[in-house]
C-alpha cells in the first residue's frame, strides 16, 4: 500500500485496507483536505533539455512539467492547453450540495504521490433497497489527475451498504450521468456548470434500483458459466483460473448473501465479483485505483452486463 494509496481520509466504517485518518463527522471542505493531505498545489514549469550535446540547455517547446510544490516532485507531463485544477478547487465542485445538505463529504485521498486525487461524496437521501434486507447507498465520486493522463472525471457511484462495495450503474460510462472534463479552456467555468449533473440523479438512480431488483428475481442457473463470461474465459478452458473458486464461494457465502432474498440471484452473483474485486483481487496497494479506474472496474462492469444478460434469458 505504501507509495500507491499516500493518504486519505474516511468518515465512520473503517475501510478494508486500514489506512487514513478517522473522522468521527462529516467535515467542511478545509476539513476534508487537511486530515486527506491534500493541502498542497500543483503549477506547470518549463521542461529544458541539453542543447545539441552542448552545456546549453534547451526548453522542449509546448510542454510542460506538471510538479507537486510541497515536495518538489514531478507529477507528469503535459501539452500546451492543459490547465491544473488545484485540490481545494476539486473540492469546490461540491460546494452547493454541501451547502444545500444534500450531500456531505464521506471518504477523499490521492493516490501514486498525488498523481491521482479523488473526493467521494455521500448523497444525503433515502438509500435504494434492493430486496428487504439490502440497501444501496447513493454517493458522487470527483476524479481529479495530476500527470495528464486523464480528465477531470464526475459520475455517480452507488454503494452496496451490507458489504462496501462499489457497484456500476444501470447506464454505460457514455451515457449521460458521466462527466468528464477536460483541462484545457475556461476550467472553474465548465465546474460550474457540471453541477447539472444533480437534475438527472433521481432518474438515474431510479433505473440503476430497477435493474438491481430484476437481477434480484432471476435464479442462477450455471455460475460456473456466469464467472467465466465475466472473466472472459472460454468454457473448455484446460486451466480455470483461480478467481473462479474465489467468486464462487462468495456468491454462496460472501457478506450479505446469507439474505434468504438475495440467495442464488443473479443479484447475489454480480455482488460475488464486486466483492471479490473489491476486497480480495490482486496486492492492497494497487486494489482501490484498479477497483475504481482500472481492471478491477471493468470486470465490475462485464459483471453487471453478464449478469442482466443471463437473467433475461432465464
Amino acid at each position: 500500500m505504501p507509495g500507491y494509496v499516500e493518504s486519505m481520509m474516511y468518515v465512520g466504517q473503517t475501510p478494508w485496507h486500514g489506512i487514513g485518518v478517522a473522522l468521527d463527522a462529516p467535515p467542511t471542505a478545509e476539513e476534508a483536505i487537511k486530515a486527506a493531505g491534500l493541502n498542497w498545489k500543483v503549477q506547470k514549469q518549463p521542461i529544458f533539455t541539453p542543447h545539441r550535446g552542448q552545456k546549453e540547455m534547451e526548453e522542449i517547446q509546448g510542454f510542460s512539467a506538471v510538479v507537486r510544490r510541497d515536495k518538489k516532485r514531478v507529477l507528469g507531463v503535459v501539452g500546451r492547453t492543459w490547465q491544473p485544477l488545484q485540490n481545494r478547487e476539486a473540492f469546490r465542485f461540491f460546494d452547493p450540495f454541501i451547502d444545500a445538505k444534500v450531500a456531505e463529504f464521506h471518504t477523499a485521498g490521492s493516490l501514486k504521490d498525488g498523481q491521482m486525487v479523488w473526493v467521494l461524496a455521500k448523497l444525503r437521501a433515502d438509500p435504494m433497497t434492493v430486496v428487504k434486507g439490502d440497501d444501496v447507498e447513493k454517493f458522487l465520486l470527483l476524479s481529479n489527475s495530476h500527470d495528464g493522463k486523464a480528465a477531470v472525471n464526475v459520475r455517480f457511484t452507488p454503494v452496496r451498504v451490507v458489504c462496501w462495495n462499489t457497484l456500476g450503474m444501470a447506464e454505460s460510462d457514455d451515457a449521460s450521468p458521466f462527466l468528464r472534463i477536460r483541462h484545457a479552456g475556461n476550467l472553474k467555468q465548465t465546474m460550474a456548470k457540471v453541477q447539472e449533473v444533480v437534475n438527472i440523479t433521481n432518474r438515474t438512480f431510479a433505473a440503476t434500483l430497477e435493474q438491481y431488483r430484476f437481477l434480484a428475481k432471476r435464479q442462477v442457473s450455471n455460475i460456473h458459466k456466469f464467472v467465466l463470461d465475466v472473466l472472459q474465459v472460454p468454457d473448455d478452458a484446460e486451466k480455470p483460473p483461480r478467481a473462479l473458486n474465489n467468486i464462487i464461494e462468495l456468491f454462496e457465502g460472501g457478506r450479505g448473501q446469507d439474505n434468504k432474498l438475495v440467495q442464488g440471484t443473479h443479484w447475489a452473483a454480480y455482488n460475488a465479483v464486486t466483492e471479490f474485486v473489491d476486497h480480495h483481487r490482486g496486492r492492497d496497494g494497487t486494489r482501490l485505483a484498479s477497483a475504481w479506474y482500472g481492471e478491477g472496474r471493468r470486470i465490475k462492469q462485464r459483471a453487471l452486463a453478464v449478469a442482466t444478460e443471463l437473467a433475461r434469458a432465464a
